[in-house]
């Protein structure tokens, strides 16, 4: 293969093909409850809370990202969150989060 070539093959081109309704569904962030940030403060460790989802991996995606930003802004604080998808007593799927000190009650 010639530079030539090989230039070629590096080349980009930008095409007129949009994103399909699937893909968009696989790219879309999942929302979370606007009131989950002070949740997570509030909650003492032995605590949890219930997020109802139709989609639980999309979820628990989006929660582990706001857990990892909640980390970095309290990183002395000892707490941690666990996630378990569960179905609650009403039939809701959904992810539970536990807060807790590891290594504590």
């Amino acid at each position: 293969m010639n530079q030539n070539e090989v230039e070629k093959d590096l080349e980009l081109v930008v095409d007129d093909i949009g994103m399909s309704v699937a893909i968009r569904a696989m790219v879309e962030k999942e929302k979370l409850p606007e009131e989950l940030g002070g949740i997570m403060e509030s909650m003492k460790s032995g605590q949890s809370t219930f997020i109802k989802t139709n989609s639980v991996g999309k979820k628990l995606n989006a929660i582990r990202s706001k857990i990892y930003r909640w980390r970095q802004k309290n990183e002395d604080n000892p707490h941690q969150f666990s996630l378990i998808q569960e179905v609650d007593e009403e039939g809701n799927t959904g992810i539970r989060m536990y807060k807790y000190i590891p290594g504590g009650e």
